[in-house]
């Protein structure tokens, strides 16, 4: 009875230790692999962090352009509200305010034209389409009678 128990222990374990190899051989794929929506979700969510890095690379840039443009907007009103103190006539007036407006206009130009220098803004990512349920059918758009 004890050389039974024996020689099926041994079975046993040899056929445990056998098992791992065939099992190894018989798989192709490896068990971590990624499905294609796993793939794209982590393709978009790098392409998001790459996206908010440039996003921030040009807000960095053109804040210092927004602060001269705001600069000489100051400036002119500055220089207006110093001036039209001292006026007396209507033309000297309209004169100071066409001055002003086209101090600010053209702090407007210089920043927009400095902007466009910078080049196109980056482009946001789209999120990867979410996957279809087999099974499922899409619902047909309804008329809107």
């Amino acid at each position: 009875m004890i050389l039974i128990k024996k020689v099926g222990a041994i079975t046993v374990l040899a056929l445990a230790l056998a098992t791992p190899n065939a099992m190894a051989a018989d798989t192709a794929t490896p068990l971590n692999s990624l499905t294609a929506r796993e793939q794209a979700v982590i393709d978009f969510q790098n392409s998001i962090a790459a996206y908010r890095a440039a996003q921030d690379l040009r807000q960095a840039a053109i804040r210092p352009l927004a602060d001269a443009r705001q600069a000489a907007v100051l400036a002119a009103n500055t220089a207006f509200t110093t001036a039209i103190a001292t006026v007396t006539t209507q033309e000297a007036r309209d004169a100071l305010v066409k001055t002003r407006k086209d101090a600010i206009a053209a702090a407007h130009t210089t920043f927009k034209s400095a902007v466009d220098a910078l080049g196109a803004a980056p482009i946001k990512p789209t999120k990867p389409a979410k996957a279809v349920k087999p099974g499922k059918a899409e619902k047909a758009p309804q008329s809107g009678n």
